[in-house]
């Protein structure tokens, strides 16, 4: 290809198909960025399966910084711990 295409095209890319980094991720704390682990499990006879350990996603209304109701799904350590100012 010439690079005036690849360039146009990577272009088009960055237009179309945003980066999603201001987008939460499914399966992660929006909050401490708490997301799954994955491990073995373990038999007596030490035969090895894998398994995923997710952690404890609430969604929950919060406050905003500039005051609004935001929808975030937050893990339960950091609502215990107070990072995360709940709606009442």
């Amino acid at each position: 290809m010439h690079c005036g295409v690849m360039v146009a095209y990577a272009c088009f890319l960055s237009n179309h198909f945003p980066d999603p980094g201001g987008f939460p991720v499914a399966g992660k704390c929006q909050i401490c960025g708490k997301g799954a682990l994955s491990g073995n499990k373990v038999s007596h006879a030490n035969n090895r399966s894998k398994k995923i350990s997710k952690p404890n996603l609430q969604s929950i209304k919060a406050l905003s910084p500039n005051g609004a109701h935001v929808r975030m799904h937050v893990c339960t350590r950091c609502i215990r711990s107070g990072k995360v100012k709940k709606v009442s």
